[in-house]
């Protein structure tokens, strides 16, 4: 799994979302499309009259990049634009409202039913349609009645149908908002489960170790000093039983043992191949991870190297580095992006949101961040109990 990206990407990537692409595609097409029939000739109105519905037709395009951001803000100075177009007399035989870049202003409603609620939302609506009776009623060319009706209808369902396209389109990234957190949803849960089972292999097996080394204490009464050590295995058993319950136990153990610390040279091992390079480097004295501790760092550098295998096209180098210090592990798997992104459709695209989940269950954190210029880096911080030689 990769991590979801932001829902407003910062710097330079917020350039390339759809509706920015959108309204930088119109200023390319449409505003030389108005300014070349704002000039033919014969009917070029005045320089001053030019200059002045160019201007108008850039604040209008400007207006549909400022909306990514900014709304209502956009949307009052392009119904400002708008007007000052409808009101300007001599703009050819053609209202100025009607020339290609007005149709910007219906790239600012759009934008606004997309990211507005409430009030505001059927306010801008209802602006929309009292600026389309404006234009109709007032520009002089319309001299006939039905001509008049007619253009407000069309205008007005113009205006209409931008809003609404803004609304669907709003309905349904909500839609895939709740597609998303039902997964995140349902992989945490069946984290859990698989967390559950983990616990109980880990408390049946203390469990074990525990009666084992009580029956030898019962055996032994006439060795105080022995019977003292197997008292004091069971009490510390008990202790680290106990602090490795996280969650409900459950009914089911899992089939294989438990994995430590020295089960990930296996793990990188299996991942191994001609088209991918994987390199484990474990600096700082070793210390000891409670159970659940190093189940989760196992699970993390699994699904670690499982995304760098499958999400990126070979030949790919990716490290395992462990750095031990006195209370905490700092573990990285970082890839360096191989050929590129691959094309692989495998995966649900929550894994790492459960095994997160799983990693905060032992007391440390996960983090997922790409790198520069490519590749991807996942970093795990779990505690230590105390290093050893």
């Amino acid at each position: 799994m990769r991590p979801e990206p932001a829902p407003s990407p910062p710097g330079w990537r917020a350039w390339l979302r759809a509706d920015t692409v959108v309204a930088l595609a119109a200023l390319v097409v449409l505003l030389p499309s108005s300014i070349a029939l704002l000039t033919v000739e014969p009917t070029r109105p005045e320089d001053g009259v030019v200059a002045l519905a160019v201007a108008l037709f850039i604040a209008l395009h400007l207006a549909t990049l400022l909306a990514v951001r900014h709304p209502l803000v956009a949307l009052g100075i392009a119904s400002l634009a708008m007007l000052t177009l409808a009101l300007t007399p001599g703009i050819q035989a053609v209202a100025g409202v009607l020339f290609p870049s007005a149709a910007a202003y219906l790239l600012v409603m759009a934008q606004v039913a997309m990211r507005i609620v409430g009030p505001l939302r059927i306010g801008a609506l209802t602006s929309g349609v009292l600026g389309a009776g404006i234009i109709a009623f007032t520009e002089p060319r319309f001299d006939d009645g039905m001509l008049k009706i007619g253009s407000f209808i069309g205008l007005s369902a113009a205006v209409a149908a931008a809003w609404t396209i803004g609304l669907l389109i709003r309905l349904r990234r909500a839609q895939a908002e709740q597609r998303l957190q039902a997964r995140v949803a349902q992989a945490l849960s069946d984290e859990r489960m698989r967390i559950s089972r983990d616990l109980h292999d880990i408390v049946a097996h203390s469990m074990t170790v525990m009666i084992a080394q009580a029956e030898v204490a019962r055996a032994l009464r006439d060795d105080p000093a022995r019977s003292d050590r197997a008292l004091g295995v069971v009490i510390d058993t008990g202790r680290e039983a106990l602090r490795g319950m996280r969650t409900v136990v459950s009914d089911e153990a899992p089939r294989e043992p438990l994995p430590t610390i020295g089960s990930l040279s296996a793990l990188v091992e299996g991942v191994r191949t001609p088209s991918a390079e994987v390199r484990l480097v474990e600096t700082g004295v070793r210390g000891r991870l409670r159970p659940d501790a190093a189940v989760a760092l196992h699970h993390a550098v699994r699904e670690a190297l499982t995304n760098a295998v499958r999400h990126v096209a070979p030949p790919v180098t990716i490290e395992v580095r462990l750095t031990w210090g006195a209370d905490r592990l700092h573990a990285v798997v970082a890839d360096d992006g191989g050929a590129g992104p691959g094309r692989s459709e495998l995966g649900s695209g929550t894994g790492l949101v459960g095994i997160a989940e799983r990693v905060r269950l032992a007391g440390g954190t996960l983090t997922a961040a790409a790198r520069e210029p490519r590749g991807w880096t996942v970093t795990v911080d779990l505690p230590v109990e105390g290093a050893s030689a």
